[in-house]
């Protein structure tokens, strides 16, 4: 990315939250966290505002961010109407309020990708990671889903599940025995691609195991100059701008789309601010970025290394 302050461009991504409201309490989420001001609902008049701004200049819109987006009862129609003004779409869903008729309308939406988030190879992980969630029913609904999927000769859209691997006690030889069971459960409707993650701190907001992750010092590890400020941009259900979704709290906010356009928030004094404080890697007493785990990676072209299959595949896809 760019060292510039101000940009002639308009972030190529956007984070926009449907819904802030989650149905499950899972372990590695701070959602439960969140205060119960914060989940609602965004209204569709305002998404529609942000997509018709958004639809001249914006590539890929992630239709999620703290919640969980199917909660939402309008999802459908906002992935249409995105879809329709010629803008790609991503839905991440933990897939416990699917059926096979909200399957179909996904599937005929016009959603580009959707990812489900299942984390955990085993019912005992699984449930441990995700409270309030069933390992069988959530496994047949997806299954269900990819089933629905290939009998309507669908390639889009482009399915990934992924699972965050997080036991703290299991050796590697049994990890990869439960990986290999956990995917042959797909074996008759296999999703396009299996993705597998190490959590992350949400901006120091979580505590995971592996001192890489928490009690980080940014004067003794080498900081990576997050490309968040110089491409993307995160809109909460009631307008409120941030910067990154790491930013769960909301300590950070740079705008109000019900105030300000995208673009003027995307070129403000205060995404400048960010932009200038990440070029000097000065970032010590900005919070949450100094307590968070991913703006010290190693990257390579400012994509953390981590993601780079991940990264240039979505890039290519034409579907």
């Amino acid at each position: 990315m760019s060292g510039k302050k101000a940009v002639g461009y308009f972030p190529s991504k956007l984070w926009i939250e449907t819904s802030g409201i989650c149905n499950l309490a899972c372990r590695l989420c701070v959602n439960k966290d969140l205060p119960d001001d914060k989940k609602n609902n965004m209204d569709f008049d305002l998404f529609r505002t942000i997509i018709n701004e958004a639809k001249t200049g914006v590539y890929e819109v992630n239709l999620f961010h703290r919640g969980e987006p199917l909660v939402n009862p309008e999802i459908v129609e906002m992935i249409n109407y995105a879809a329709n003004s010629g803008i790609k779409t991503r839905l991440h869903t933990n897939a416990v309020l699917l059926d096979p008729e909200m399957s179909a309308k996904l599937i005929k939406s016009g959603l580009h990708r959707i990812s489900f988030s299942f984390d955990g190879y085993t019912k005992e992980m699984y449930e441990k990671n995700r409270t309030g969630a069933g390992y069988e029913d959530v496994l047949i609904k997806i299954n269900e889903f990819l089933k629905i999927k290939k009998a309507l000769f669908s390639k889009t859209p482009h399915t990934t599940i992924q699972i965050i691997e997080y036991d703290e006690d299991l050796k590697p030889e049994e990890l990869k025995k439960q990986k290999r069971k956990f995917f042959s459960a797909f074996k008759n409707n296999p999703p396009d691609r299996f993705v597998t993650r190490k959590p992350h701190n949400w901006g120091g907001s979580l505590k995971t195991t592996g001192p890489e992750n928490n009690s980080i010092d940014s004067q003794k590890i080498k900081i990576s100059k997050c490309t968040f400020p110089w491409y993307a941009m995160v809109i909460l259900s009631d307008g409120k701008v941030l910067p990154c979704p790491q930013d769960f709290f909301g300590r950070l906010e740079i705008g109000d789309i019900n105030k300000k356009s995208i673009k003027e928030i995307f070129n403000d004094n205060k995404i400048m601010f960010l932009r200038r404080r990440f070029s000097n890697k000065d970032i010590n007493d900005l919070h949450p970025c100094s307590n968070c785990d991913r703006v010290f990676r190693q990257t390579f072209l400012g994509i953390p290394a981590d993601y780079l299959g991940i990264f240039f595949r979505d890039s290519i896809r034409k579907n």
